[in-house]
């Protein structure tokens, strides 16, 4: 073995030049696979980050009926807020309540969607929340304040300081109105949202619809990836206590996130397809050049005793020295590409439905990597076993009297 792995070695520098297009053709095919696996792995942890720091959290206690009508009693809400704040993996806690109703400013009067919000700890699940004009308010303010969508902000023609008028119907079914100073205007970043939302303090909401409940408990953890051990310890305290009231996820509450994942993900696999192409195309056109030229070498190694399957092995060690060369430049090559490109910081325009780009960033995926360099090495030795047999399918009296 040791043997043919020398032979095979050898014949590879017999021809650099081919050899060295050949490598380099795997390795870029590599590099693409592995930033393009990277800047989808960085897509997926901005896409994550986005809904959970956009306000939903990574996992909300939430009534068990869909009725937005229906709260969350306001005992079962302190008692969860004192069972997550012991929780070592709970970073925040904040109740909320939903409303809807008119807001009015002058003679303009919309619908809106409002949220009453604990101030200190929404603002921080909300982090990627943009207030371009005022700021947060704090809830501790002598006149009832609100944060105002961009997109509300410019249809009723408001600034900070601007007061306007809410219109509800209380959660006892009567009229209900209160008039709140903007504190500032806020851009989430999705266009439809920022048209329609309103948030005030919880205390004003819970004024305003008379209720003490709330809507719902949002969470964020210190590390997503103990969202479902958190999950699994709340569902088992709210059925010990027998609570109409359930726990969902962040990706169950934004489905679009696994609809996007999939898609992606398909284009991945039809990308690596089409590279996986490209290799075996390169190595097969090498390994038959090199098989064409050398029949001579084959005939007059067989006659000296060398087996059918020991001339196929060395022409897949040929192509798998090939592989693997091109396989570990693409992979150097790849931690490259992807550090250049994370550090260059290039801006994408904002997705559709957004108002706000980002900056693009290519993660270093070990999987990825680990994936492209064995495509590469597999490619290199499946793309060599047909030209490897037909350099045995012809007889060895006929090569020798060719030659």
């Amino acid at each position: 073995m040791a043997t043919l792995l020398s032979i095979s070695v050898r014949n590879v520098l017999r021809h650099p030049r081919r050899t060295g297009i050949t490598s380099a053709a795997v390795a870029l095919g590599v590099v693409f696979m592995t930033v393009a696996s990277g800047f989808l792995d960085f897509t997926f942890w901005g896409l994550r980050q986005s809904i959970v720091y956009d306000g939903l959290g990574h996992l909300q206690i939430l009534p068990v009926s869909l009725d937005a009508r229906v709260r969350l009693r306001s005992d079962l809400v302190e008692d969860a807020r004192t069972l997550l704040r012991g929780d070592p993996a709970v970073e925040f806690v904040a109740a909320r309540l939903e409303f809807q109703g008119l807001v009015t400013s002058g003679a303009r009067t919309l619908t809106f969607s409002g949220v009453g919000v604990e101030a200190d700890n929404e603002s921080k699940i909300r982090a990627l929340m943009m207030v371009t004009a005022g700021r947060w308010f704090t809830g501790r303010e002598r006149v009832p304040q609100a944060l105002v969508g961009s997109g509300l902000a410019s249809r009723l023609q408001v600034r900070p300081r601007d007061v306007v008028s809410l219109i509800v119907y209380s959660d006892r079914g009567s009229m209900s109105a209160v008039d709140v100073r903007v504190a500032g205007i806020f851009e989430s970043g999705v266009i439809e949202y920022d048209a329609r939302a309103l948030l005030v303090p919880l205390a004003t909401a819970r004024e305003l619809m008379a209720s003490t409940g709330a809507s719902g408990l949002a969470v964020t953890l210190l590390d997503a990836a103990a969202t479902r051990g958190v999950v699994s310890r709340l569902e088992r305290w709210l059925g010990a206590r027998g609570e109409a009231a359930r726990v969902a996820r962040w990706d169950q509450l934004s489905p679009i996130y696994a609809g996007v994942v999939k898609l992606y993900q398909w284009i991945l696999d039809v990308f690596l397809v089409i590279v996986t192409m490209v290799v075996v195309l390169g190595i097969t056109n090498t390994m038959s050049m090199a098989v064409l030229e050398r029949l001579p070498e084959v005939g007059v190694l067989r006659a000296l005793g060398f087996g059918a399957l020991r001339i196929v092995l060395m022409f897949l060690l040929e192509a798998a020295t090939i592989g693997a060369t091109g396989g570990v430049a693409g992979v150097v090559l790849g931690v490259v590409a992807c550090l250049a490109i994370s550090s260059m910081g290039i801006e994408m325009p904002p997705p559709p439905g957004h108002s706000q780009g980002y900056i693009a960033e290519v993660h270093i995926v070990l999987n990825a990597f680990v994936r492209a360099a064995a495509i590469a090495m597999g490619s290199a030795f499946v793309a060599a076993i047909g030209p490897s047999i037909r350099a045995i399918r012809r007889e060895v009296s006929d090569v020798l009297r060719a030659t």
